[in-house]
């Protein structure tokens, strides 16, 4: 496994992806199994609807709604692609709207109209420009929703410039206005880094956890939700997952030797500590369960899955998985994808449920852009494909679209460097 971390969100989280994915041919129709309006029906509502699908079979591209720019920007390669797939993607869907951080704020878009009909902005300047302060998607707590910005604060007094996070709490229901705010002072470090990124990691028992991380150096913080106000620092901490009472991440050790390490979510205090792994990554693998890879000090290389709780060896991965990044479904099943192999795997057992690999057999694997739910959904050599996550057979309805993130009501499809969503169907 030698992609970059991908922090999960695992606290409620709607979306997943993997490896970017194109938007719909031109010629793709909607599946004939869903017929035209009768003549006699009345006339639809001026206002569209979005109608739940979990999950959706396919999605309706005559539905199309653009998302701001900002969703996109500095995200795609030249091949059109989105670096690192759906899940570093500023966005999050909740219902029938879309959360779109930016390196300053938020704009909250209703997937049905397109409208923007919320906005919220960090107060002040930001660290970095986009492209140099990577943003990552919001994450849900309870009825609010999280963006942490990276801000400057001015000089002062005798007091010199420097940097904070602040958190935004936006409301889930209209006008989606910003519930509360809490800001944290960041490190030197922080001010003095090339690349820069934050990320909401999770939320869970009243503490959200922000993660910052710099050229070589990485900070956590532990907020909380009902004082507004910080409630623990982890220095050194790059936070992955939150799972009950503990958060897990990699503790800046050696060069390129970090440690696994799991801290309390209440106080962040240091649980358990794991072995020194060079070229680590971690990764969340479903309820309280990371993946770590890398190689060992003796020269091993290891893949194994750990219970975060404890930091004991859960099982280890399937061989042959290495250079493959894992997203959890939400439900039950791990779903490791490359850019030539998908599998997917027992996230409680380690065992390998089903596998497709270029060159072996009829079938060839699909390029995998997200897992929700039970569904795997990716473009095959014959278009887009929906394949079933436990056992890896083609659905039987073409998805019409390679989503890059789902949820019951739409999926996000990347087309011209642009976001557009589209209605999900049963």
């Amino acid at each position: 496994m030698r992609a970059p971390v991908r922090p999960l969100v695992l606290a409620l989280s709607l979306t997943a992806g993997l490896v970017a994915g194109c938007g719909p041919a031109a010629d793709d129709a909607k599946p004939s199994s869903t017929p035209p309006p009768a003549a006699s029906s009345p006339a639809p509502s001026s206002e569209p609807k979005l109608v739940a699908h979990d999950p959706p079979n396919w999605f309706d591209t005559r539905g199309k709604v653009l998302l701001p720019e900002v969703a996109t920007t500095g995200r795609t390669n030249l091949a059109g692609q989105v670096r690192g797939g759906g899940t570093d993607l500023p966005v999050l869907l909740h219902d029938t709207v879309a959360y779109v951080a930016s390196p300053t704020g938020v704009q909250v878009v209703d997937l049905a109209t397109g409208r923007t009909v919320g906005e919220e902005a960090a107060r002040g300047e930001a660290l970095r420009s986009g492209t140099e302060g990577f943003t990552l998607p919001p994450v849900l707590a309870g009825s609010e929703v999280l963006i942490p910005a990276l801000m400057t604060t001015p000089a002062t007094g005798t007091y010199a410039a420097g940097a904070v996070v602040e958190v935004i709490a936006v409301g889930t229901a209209a006008p989606y206005k910003a519930a509360w705010r809490a800001a944290v002072k960041l490190p030197e470090w922080a001010t003095k880094s090339g690349k820069i990124k934050v990320a909401a990691v999770g939320a869970l028992d009243g503490t959200a956890v922000v993660t910052v991380v710099g050229d070589d150096a990485s900070v956590s913080y532990g907020i909380d939700t009902t004082a507004h106000s910080l409630r623990w620092t982890a220095p050194g901490v790059k936070a992955v997952a939150v799972g009950t009472g503990m958060v897990s991440g990699l503790l800046d050790g050696e060069p390129l030797t970090p440690v696994p390490v799991g801290v309390d979510l209440a106080t962040g205090a240091e649980k358990w500590r794991g072995v020194a792994t060079y070229a680590a990554d971690m990764e969340a693998a479903g309820p309280l369960t990371v993946r770590v890879a890398g190689q060992l000090p003796d020269g091993s290389k290891v893949d194994q899955l750990l219970d975060m709780t404890s930091g004991r060896l859960r099982a280890a991965m399937p061989p042959g998985l290495e250079s493959t990044t894992c997203t959890y479904d939400q439900i039950r099943t791990l779903v490791c994808a490359s850019s030539s192999a998908v599998a997917a795997v027992d996230p409680a057992t380690g065992q390998s449920l089903w596998a497709l690999k270029a060159g072996e057999g009829d079938r060839q694997a699909p390029r995998v852009t997200a897992v929700w739910h039970g569904r795997v959904y990716g473009r095959g050599v014959g278009g887009p494909v929906a394949l079933d996550a436990r056992t890896g057979a083609d659905m039987p309805t073409r998805p019409e679209a390679a989503p890059l993130l789902v949820n019951s009501f739409v999926g996000l499809v990347l087309e011209d460097n642009r976001l557009s969503s589209y209605p999900a169907g049963g």
